[in-house]
């Protein structure tokens, strides 16, 4: 039996136990793709300023510690919604998990090799004799189609499971290089060695034309959407309203997002929130070119076959008509609704 293991934040920043009522209808489990970080801060925009709570819901925000866990809890349906990559969500469907995306988070952040530029590594041929650093098995799986492409030998290099530390695991000298995020594990690295660092992009190297398989998305199941789907309405609703104010007032969002978990407030984490604003989706929107590319790509990856149907994957059906705002439009018409009624 695998035992799952995640921490829910109170509305004090403490952190317990789960346990989450079944009775109250405002009440739902979000199940965050990492530890608390500055690429979540739009969330807990919403849930600070109350955004959640105008939208009638009181939400559990939860963080895992392992990242593999939340694929297998939202495709069980143990979890109401959870963040996870795009690559990950095709996995879910290809292993029978009745995942969909409802929105996005976090939009294209580059993603690839990162390491010191001490390393010696210059280009992805210079992984010969190296140890590389994989957070799960898709990482691994990544780094393997790579090296096919670029004609070298699997056991020229090693691959070694790091997890959740990509960054102390290359300072430790475990791994030369790993995988990671450039706004994230890249700044970190690079704030903590004091060296310069470099990435070699995954989309680059790969041909895609675009960092999407690793943009962050909000899954539910297809059973609880069913069941509830104005509250997902209402939920990306809120959240949507939380990246429009993240955007418009960056530094006080880091502050009250500081305030309510210290932890943050260090010159690291302040680098890496500013590195991550460009890639917060103002929209939500699941973008159908990013669904069809990664569908390619996951079918080269052998993660699934032709049989996977990216529309499958996704809806944009949940994401507000209308973005928030204080006032209405004068003569009470958008634009945009007023070319699709003529």
């Amino acid at each position: 039996m695998r035992c799952y293991s995640v921490w829910i934040f109170l509305g004090d920043s403490r952190m317990s136990d789960i346990v989450i009522s079944t009775t109250d209808n405002s009440r739902l489990s979000l199940l965050l793709n990492w530890y608390a970080n500055p690429y979540h801060t739009p969330i807990f925009m919403a849930h600070y300023l109350g955004f959640y709570e105008d939208e009638g819901l009181s939400p559990a925000i939860m963080e895992t510690t392992d990242p593999s866990d939340v694929t297998d809890l939202i495709g069980q349906n143990k979890v109401d919604i959870a963040l996870k990559a795009m690559i990950h969500t095709y996995a879910a469907r290809a292993k029978g998990y009745k995942v969909v995306s409802t929105g996005t988070l976090f939009h294209e952040p580059p993603t690839g090799l990162i390491f010191l530029k001490s390393s010696g590594i210059k280009g992805f041929e210079d992984i010969r004799g190296k140890r590389i650093g994989y957070i799960g098995r898709f990482g691994k799986i990544i780094i393997d189609d790579l090296a096919r492409r670029a004609g070298i030998e699997l056991d020229a290099y090693e691959t070694v499971r790091v997890g959740m530390n990509m960054t102390d695991a290359i300072l430790q000298n475990q791994v030369d290089a790993g995988m990671g995020i450039g706004c994230f594990q890249q700044v970190e690295l690079e704030q903590a060695s004091g060296q310069e660092t470099g990435i070699l992009r995954v989309d680059e190297l790969a041909g895609l034309g675009c960092c999407c398989f690793c943009s962050i998305l909000f899954l539910v199941n297809e059973e609880y959407l069913a069941h509830n789907e104005d509250k997902v309405r209402r939920f990306m609703k809120a959240t949507q309203r939380g990246v429009q104010w993240t955007l418009e007032n960056p530094e006080k969002a880091y502050d009250l997002l500081c305030q309510n978990i210290p932890r943050l407030r260090t010159e690291t984490f302040r680098k890496i929130y500013i590195s991550c604003l460009p890639y917060f989706s103002r929209d939500l929107v699941n973008v159908e070119r990013d669904w069809d590319k990664v569908g390619t790509y996951a079918q080269e990856l052998g993660i699934t076959d032709e049989s996977m149907d990216a529309m499958s994957c996704y809806s944009n059906e949940y994401l507000p008509e209308r973005p928030y705002a204080d006032f209405q439009p004068l003569d009470g018409h958008y634009l945009s609704e007023s070319r699709a009624a003529s």
